[in-house]
C-alpha cells in the first residue's frame, strides 16, 4: 500500500513537472512572437523617423552654411547656436533609431563577428534615461584588447537588457550598477553586472532560473531569467548569480569566442 502511494506520488510529480515545462515552452513561444511583432514595429518606426530626421539635418546644415557665409548682423551667433543645437539633437535621435533597429533584429538568428563591449554599450543606451532620472550611476570597466566573438547580436542584447533591467529595478534611487567585461583564461569573455541593491536570499537564488518564478509580484511574469538562461546556454555560454541580502547581486555570463556547432540544451 505504501509502495503504491509513493509510486502514485512520484507519477503525479512527474506529470506536474511535465505540464510546467510544456506551459513554459508555450509561454516562451508566445513571448518570442510578441518580441517579433515589437521588432517589426520598431524597425518600421525607425525607418519612418529617419527620413524626416535626414531632412531636418540637411536644412539645418544648409542654414548654418548660409549664416557662416553672410555678414555679421544682430543675433547671428544666437541663430548659429540654435541650428547647431538642432544638428546635435538630430544626431541623438539617430542614435535612438539605430538602437531600435538593433532591437528589431533580435528575433532573426544571425550569428556574426561582434564586439561584446559594443553590444553592452548599445544596450545601456536603452536604460540610461531611466537610470539618470533616478540618480543611478552606471559604471563600466571594459578590458582593453578584447577579441570579437561570433554570436547573435540580437539575442545577446536581449540577455543584457534583461539583466541590466533587473539590476536597475533592484537598486534604490541613487544606487549603482557596474558592468564589466574581461577575458578568461580559456580565451572566452566574462561579463559581470553588479548592483548594490537589496540582494537575494539563497532560497531565491536556488529558483532564479525556474519558469514563472518571480520576486517582482505583479510586475513580473517569472520568465525573464528563465528565457535569459536558455539563450545563454544556446549560445554556448554559462550564467551564474551571486547575491547577498542587503548588499547586492552579481550576475556573471561567460561567452565562448565561437558558438557550439549544435545548440546546447538548456
Amino acid at each position: 500500500m505504501l509502495v503504491s502511494h509513493l509510486l502514485m506520488k512520484h507519477l503525479v510529480g512527474r506529470l506536474q513537472a511535465s505540464d510546467e515545462r510544456r506551459v513554459a515552452v508555450f509561454a516562451q513561444m508566445e513571448h518570442n512572437q510578441k518580441l517579433s511583432s515589437i521588432g517589426r514595429l520598431a524597425a518600421g518606426v525607425a525607418h519612418e523617423v529617419n527620413n524626416p530626421l535626414a531632412v531636418i539635418n540637411e536644412k539645418a546644415g544648409l542654414g548654418l552654411d548660409l549664416l557662416h557665409m553672410s555678414g555679421n548682423f544682430e543675433r547671428k551667433d544666437r541663430l548659429i547656436s540654435l541650428l547647431e543645437a538642432i544638428e546635435s539633437t538630430v544626431e541623438r535621435a539617430r542614435g535612438i533609431t539605430h538602437r531600435l533597429l538593433g532591437f528589431a533584429r533580435r528575433m532573426e538568428a544571425n550569428r556574426q563577428e561582434l564586439s561584446v563591449p559594443e553590444v553592452l554599450t548599445e544596450t545601456m543606451g536603452f536604460l540610461e534615461r531611466g537610470a539618470k532620472n533616478r540618480g543611478v550611476t552606471i559604471g563600466t570597466d571594459f578590458a582593453e584588447g578584447l577579441p570579437d566573438i561570433v554570436s547573435d547580436r540580437g539575442q545577446l542584447q536581449q540577455v543584457f537588457l534583461n539583466i541590466m533591467g533587473n539590476a536597475l529595478d533592484a537598486v534604490p534611487d541613487g544606487g549603482k550598477v557596474d558592468i564589466a567585461c574581461s577575458r578568461m583564461a580559456d580565451g572566452g569573455l566574462l561579463v559581470r553586472v553588479t548592483d548594490n541593491g537589496k540582494g537575494m536570499s539563497p532560497e531565491v537564488i536556488k529558483h532564479i532560473f525556474e519558469p514563472f518564478y518571480s520576486t517582482k509580484k505583479e510586475k513580473g511574469n517569472g520568465l525573464g531569467m528563465f528565457i535569459t538562461y536558455g539563450i545563454v546556454r544556446r549560445l554556448g555560454g554559462e550564467i551564474t548569480v551571486d547575491s547577498t541580502e542587503g548588499k547586492g547581486t552579481t550576475v556573471s555570463i561567460t561567452l565562448p569566442l565561437t558558438p557550439p556547432e549544435r545548440p546546447v540544451e538548456a
